[in-house]
């Protein structure tokens, strides 16, 4: 496979994590050198860590326990989307068809729309709070919105009972201090990001100010939201350029940038330095990484992964990046 395939993949798997190490304890340099594979020719979907770095890795409709080792597999009997491990170790799994599970002392729970009421059994992405308590995506165009979960009661959010424009919730990210930061999409040219704070505030970040369509979003230390638009939608080829965004004191400024992003579903994630990774090119080349570190733009080799399909990526604890593929998880070390 040609690494400009790289690229075209469904928006739902773009995710990083969020965990409490310091700006300050991170090499400042940048390492485009995989450092390990693991999982050598499966097909991984995503991947999240536990409180003790341990990661908990999706293949198909099986979730592995990974330890510096394979330790346990568990059947979810569902094709995963998504996986978010809470701060008190619960694993939090968004299925294709059966709602959204729950692995906790090596047992399942499937909430769905049957015995939880769920819009809908499709869950497109999940992310667990600091508080233990988790916030998911249960939606389709004209239905269901973004739910949250405390343990006891489920709660929907939808264009009828708040300010959202839009039922689709594509992307979701949780900070530090527990701020939700969301995407609500659907129809082209009105696609926006909101953000529920812990007191339950819902702002539209921009107020006004509608992509028209979002293919990745982030959040950096400091709660800034990251976009990457995506205009591959439009039959107007050439009409449009696609860009990074930073939502930075009230406004979204654009980060320049002398390179095109991919097209269809823009691959973007920031590291624990809050170093920005996109994909892109420049003209007449094949897709690669490059990397804003705030100041520069840094660009990888194009060959990193050898051709392989990027399904998703995260970062782990120590900001060591794990790229989710066809053929297994390739590590890019970074401390």
């Amino acid at each position: 496979m040609k690494y400009s395939t790289l690229l075209v993949v469904a928006g739902f798997f773009l995710s990083s994590c969020d965990k409490n190490e310091s700006f300050n304890q991170f090499n400042s340099s940048i390492s485009f050198e995989v450092s390990d594979q693991i999982l050598d020719g499966e097909k991984v979907k995503c991947v999240d860590f536990d409180p003790d770095g341990n990661a908990w890795i999706a293949v198909g409709s099986s979730l592995h326990f990974y330890d510096g080792k394979i330790s346990g597999t568990y059947e979810v009997n569902a094709e995963i989307w998504d996986i978010s491990v809470g701060p008190d170790g619960k694993v939090w799994i968004a299925t294709k068809d059966r709602g959204l599970a729950k692995l906790s002392d090596g047992n399942f729970t499937y909430y769905t729309k049957e015995n939880s009421g769920l819009p809908r059994d499709f869950i497109g992405t999940v992310e667990a709070a600091p508080d233990g308590s988790v916030w998911f995506s249960s939606s389709a165009h004209d239905l269901g919105g973004l739910m949250h979960y405390d343990g006891n009661e489920f709660e929907l959010f939808t264009p009828e009972n708040s300010i959202l424009n839009q039922h689709v919730i594509s992307d979701l990210k949780i900070d530090r201090k527990g701020n939700v930061i969301f995407t609500s999409e659907g129809t082209v040219t009105e696609a926006k990001v909101f953000m529920i704070d812990k007191r339950r505030r819902m702002t539209a970040l921009g107020d006004d100010t509608e992509f028209y369509w979002i293919g990745a979003l982030d959040v950096n230390s400091k709660s800034e939201a990251i976009v990457a638009d995506d205009h591959s939608l439009s039959s107007c080829f050439g009409c449009y350029k696609d860009a990074v965004s930073i939502f930075r004191k009230g406004k979204w400024t654009k980060i320049e940038a002398d390179f095109d992003l991919g097209f269809f579903f823009n691959r973007m994630f920031v590291d624990k330095r809050d170093y920005i990774w996109v994909q892109g090119s420049m003209k007449g080349e094949n897709l690669r990484y490059f990397v804003f570190d705030g100041d520069e733009w840094h660009h990888s080799p194009q060959d990193m992964f050898s051709g392989a399909f990027i399904y998703s990526v995260k970062v782990d604890p120590h900001n060591n990046i794990w790229f989710c593929t066809n053929d297994g998880i390739y590590i890019l070390n970074q401390s």
